[in-house]
């Protein structure tokens, strides 16, 4: 008997997922459906019996990813979401597979039968796919059909505006990311980057011109670009220690 956990958000998914799981094995056992990270850190906490875990990318209150910062998960999972830009191949390292959604009844019962051969009783190390050491990993960015990644110590700084987040590599190109300035600074452990401001997170090595403002802030052109930005009143005592320090 294999007992499943499917961490998903969409009630149609859930119930086309089970319908196929159950006529592929008439041996799994669904023990549980979970619809957010906060349901499934709370479950999962409590060391549950479970073999296996389909857990979907994007939930309703945030990326699912989050939930192994709070978890030590030792099991396998098969990931699944509607989107592709995430890394796939990186994934395929540690977890059992990695499906796109609308999910095949083909590619499912491939993935069972990788879970059984290859990963039944193993323990993969999810703790990569979290952002501890987040200036030794990589963004992975999509640009049209088209997918790249660029190492987080390549980024000279990041902004947002109108409500979209952006990376400046150290080669002057700009490129969004999937996540808000508060997850990049609440996440990054390099003390490299410094958040100036409300819109900017910056690297210590893209500080070129500087010079005084009004109320004590500081005037910064930034490297590679020359952009021109201001430390807000509160962090600018703080970035002059940064600087230094």
């Amino acid at each position: 008997m294999t007992k499943v956990i499917i961490i998903e958000d969409e009630e149609l998914a859930v119930s086309r997922l089970k319908e196929m799981l159950l006529s592929i094995s008439p041996n799994i056992r669904i023990i549980r459906q979970l619809d957010s990270i906060a349901d499934s850190i709370e479950f999962l906490s409590s060391s549950p019996s479970y073999d296996l875990i389909f857990m979907d990318i994007n939930l309703a209150d945030g990326n699912s990813f989050d939930i192994f910062r709070h978890v030590t998960i030792t099991k396998p999972i098969i990931f699944t979401t509607a989107y592709d830009e995430y890394a796939i191949e990186a994934f395929k390292q540690f977890a059992v597979d990695y499906l796109l959604k609308p999910i095949k009844k083909d590619l499912l019962g491939l993935a069972l039968q990788k879970y059984e051969k290859y990963f039944r009783g193993g323990v993969p190390d999810y703790s990569l796919l979290t952002d501890n050491n987040i200036n030794e990993k990589k963004w992975l960015i999509k640009i049209g059909q088209n997918i790249r990644t660029i190492s987080y110590k390549d980024v000279a700084y990041y902004f947002t505006t109108d409500k979209i987040t952006y990376l400046v590599n150290f080669e002057g190109k700009k490129y969004p990311v999937d996540h808000t300035l508060e997850y990049i600074e609440t996440n990054i452990t390099d003390k490299s980057y410094f958040r100036i401001n409300r819109q900017y997170i910056i690297n210590h090595k893209a500080v070129g011109k500087m010079q005084t403002h009004t109320k004590s802030r500081v005037k910064i052109n930034l490297l590679p670009t020359n952009e021109e930005v201001i430390t807000s009143t509160e962090r600018s005592p703080l970035f002059k220690k940064w600087l230094v320090g």
